[in-house]
């Protein structure tokens, strides 16, 4: 039987850097915490990556998860506010 072989390659420059900011959704008397996460570079085509909401724990209700999009223009709006401040 012939042996495979795989070659891993790394690039020695990073594709771009993460910003990770912490954040909570309270609903139904509950705190959920999430990071949001914000990856600042471009992709080959020079699109931007898509921010992510990471939950820190497995128990969240569907209602909260699917937050995401408004938890994600809330973030832009306090970038938006930040600037203008």
């Amino acid at each position: 039987m012939e042996e495979k072989q795989a070659i891993v390659s790394i690039n020695k420059n990073s594709s771009f850097t993460e910003i990770w900011y912490e954040g909570s959704v309270e609903f139904d008397g509950k705190t959920h915490n999430f990071w949001l996460v914000n990856p600042r570079g471009l992709d080959e085509q020079g699109r931007e990556y898509e921010i992510e909401v990471r939950w820190w724990f497995k128990r969240i209700p569907m209602e909260v998860r699917r937050m995401h999009e408004q938890i994600v223009e809330a973030f832009y709006e306090s970038q938006n506010k930040k600037r203008n401040d």
